[in-house]
C-alpha cells in the first residue's frame, strides 16, 4: 500500500475501550483490542481527502457531481499499487471509483451497487471514456439548452415528485426540468442519453430549494415547507445556467476521462451486493477494494431524493430501495428472513447468524443499550447495529468466497458511538474476517479520528472514535 516507514506508528490503546460513560462492562471489547492492538498502525499518510470522496472533487469524470460517499481514486491507485495484477472487485461501488481506476490498468474490474445515483454516474464515465467524442456531446448540449430555452413541456415528463421532495423546485425550474426530462426521453443515442441524464441528476439539487445536510435535506422557507433546520439559498440559477456550466465542464473532461479511463469497461452490476455477489464465480478475484455503508444512520434514499425522483423512484420503489440498502439507518427491518430464501442452497448462513449473534464484543454494547433504552435518542439504534453486523458477515463471507487464495480486501469505515459507547466496527469485522477465512494483517487508523455528535458530546464529552481502513489477506 503506502511504503514510507515512517508513516507508521503503533495505536495507542483506546480509552473508550477502557471505560464505559454508562458504567457498564467493558472486558469483552478491551479483550478484542488486546487480540488486534499491535496490528492497529496509525498510518500519517491516510488523510481524511484520502479515504474520503473529498479527493475526487477535482478529478475528470468524478466532479462532475457532488456525490459524498465513497473514496478518492489516489487512494484505490496506492492500494492497488501493492497488489497483483489479477481481478478487482467493489461490492459497494458508489459512482465507480474503485472498478474505473481498476480496470484502466488492465485489471478486469467489477463493482456491485444498489443506489440508482452511483450507477448513473459511473456508466456516463465509462461511455464518455470509451465512445462518446466532444463534438457529439458539444452538439448534444447545444440541443438541450436550446430545448430548455424554447416550447412548452410534455407534462406527462414533469418532475415526478414524492412526498419528500414535493415543493423542492420553483415554477420556472419544474417547467425546464420537464423540458430536460422529455429531451432525453427522446434521445435514441443510448451513450449520449445516459451522459445528459448524468448532467441532469448532477444539476437539480442546485436549483432546488433544498440541500443535502448529513443524513437530512435542509429546506430553504421559500419552498412553503416547515423545516427544523432552515436554510438561505439566495437567488437561485436557472436549470439553464447550471446546466450549460456542468456540461462545460463535462465536455472539457472529455480527452481527460478517455486517457485516464479508456479501455475495456468494468462490469457494472445493479443491485445489492447481498444477493449479486452469490451470482459471481468463487475465487476469481485477486482484490477488493471497497467502503460499505457506515452504520451511522444515514438515510440515502432521504439524502438523494432528488436525484432518486428524477430517475423515476415512486413511493413505494422508496421503501424498498431503503429495506435493500445495507441496514445502516434505524427503519430498516431485520433481512434474515431474506437472506435465508436468497441462501436456500447453502448451509452455512445458520452459522453466520450464530457469529454474530455470539460476539461477545457487539453483545456487550447491545446489552448496555438495552439497559438504557428509555434514554436513547432513538431506541431502534439497537437493531440498526444488530441488523448492520448480520448483513456485513453475509457479506464477508461472500467475499471470502470470492478472493482467491493470497487475495487481499482493502475496507474503509467508522466506528461508531451511540449513547457514548463505542462500537469497535473495525474489530468485530475483522474478527468476523479471520473466523472466515481470512487473516487481518493491519487496520490502519487515520492519524485524526472522528469526534462524536454535539448531542453525545453534551452528555458524554469529546472522545474520538476510529476511521480505518482495513488489509485482510485470504488464506
Amino acid at each position: 500500500m503506502i511504503q514510507s516507514a515512517l508513516a507508521f506508528q503503533p495505536s495507542p490503546s483506546s480509552s473508550s475501550i477502557c471505560r464505559s460513560p454508562n458504567s457498564g462492562p467493558t472486558t469483552s471489547r478491551a479483550a478484542l483490542h488486546t487480540r488486534f492492538a499491535e496490528r492497529i498502525i496509525v498510518n500519517y499518510e491516510l488523510s481524511r481527502r484520502l479515504v474520503s470522496y473529498q479527493g475526487n472533487k477535482a478529478a475528470p469524470g468524478f466532479r462532475w457531481m457532488r456525490y459524498k460517499e465513497g473514496f478518492s481514486a489516489q487512494l484505490v491507485e496506492r492500494l492497488l499499487s501493492g497488489s497483483g495484477p489479477g481481478a478487482v472487485l467493489d461490492p459497494f461501488s458508489g459512482i465507480g471509483t474503485t472498478a474505473l481506476t481498476a480496470s484502466r490498468t488492465g485489471r478486469r474490474a467489477t463493482g456491485v451497487e444498489i443506489m440508482p445515483v452511483g450507477n448513473l454516474m459511473a456508466r456516463a464515465i465509462t461511455a464518455t471514456a470509451n465512445g462518446l467524442d466532444q463534438r457529439r456531446l458539444a452538439n448534444a448540449s447545444k440541443d438541450l439548452l436550446g430545448a430548455l430555452a424554447n416550447g412548452s413541456p410534455d407534462p406527462k415528463h414533469a418532475f415526478p415528485h414524492v412526498r419528500i421532495t414535493q415543493c423542492a423546485f420553483s415554477p420556472q425550474a419544474e417547467a425546464d426540468i420537464a423540458k430536460a426530462r422529455q429531451f432525453i426521453a427522446a434521445t435514441a443515442d443510448n451513450e449520449l442519453a445516459t451522459v445528459l441524464e448524468a448532467a441532469c441528476v448532477a444539476a437539480i439539487e442546485e436549483v432546488s430549494y433544498t440541500r443535502k445536510d448529513g443524513q437530512y435535506l435542509r429546506w430553504d422557507p421559500r419552498s412553503g415547507r416547515t423545516a427544523s433546520t432552515r436554510l438561505d439559498k439566495g437567488q437561485l440559477p436557472t436549470l439553464t445556467e447550471v446546466l450549460k456550466r456542468r456540461l462545460n465542464q463535462m465536455i472539457e473532461d472529455v480527452p481527460a476521462v478517455k486517457r485516464k479511463y479508456a479501455g475495456p469497461p468494468p462490469e457494472l452490476i445493479n443491485g445489492s451486493c447481498l444477493t449479486k455477489l452469490q451470482d459471481l464465480e468463487a475465487g476469481t478475484f485477486d482484490t477488493v477494494v471497497t467502503s460499505p455503508p457506515y452504520a451511522n444512520r444515514y438515510d440515502y434514499t432521504r439524502t438523494y431524493a432528488l436525484e432518486l425522483a428524477f430517475l423515476g423512484h415512486d413511493e413505494a420503489g422508496f421503501k424498498t430501495l431503503r429495506q435493500a440498502l445495507l441496514s445502516a439507518t434505524v427503519e430498516n427491518r431485520s433481512k434474515r428472513d431474506e437472506l435465508r430464501v436468497a441462501y436456500a442452497h447453502s448451509n452455512q448462513l445458520s452459522c453466520l447468524f450464530a457469529m454474530v449473534d455470539e460476539n461477545a464484543a457487539l453483545n456487550e454494547v447491545l446489552n448496555i443499550l438495552r439497559e438504557h433504552i428509555e434514554e436513547l435518542g432513538n431506541r431502534n439504534v439497537i437493531r440498526l447495529l444488530e441488523h448492520y453486523f448480520t448483513e456485513m458477515a453475509v457479506v464477508i463471507s461472500e467475499l471470502a468466497r470470492l478472493v482467491a487464495p493470497g487475495g487481499q480486501v482493502f475496507m474503509v469505515n467508522d466506528n461508531v458511538r451511540y449513547h457514548g459507547e463505542e462500537t469497535p466496527v473495525d474489530l468485530i469485522l475483522s474478527d468476523f474476517a479471520e473466523q472466515l477465512g481470512f487473516c487481518c494483517k493491519t487496520i490502519w487508523a487515520l492519524p485524526r479520528g472522528k469526534g462524536n455528535s454535539s448531542q453525545q458530546m453534551g452528555r458524554f464529552g469529546r472522545q474520538e472514535i476510529r476511521k480505518c481502513v482495513y488489509h485482510w489477506v485470504r488464506v
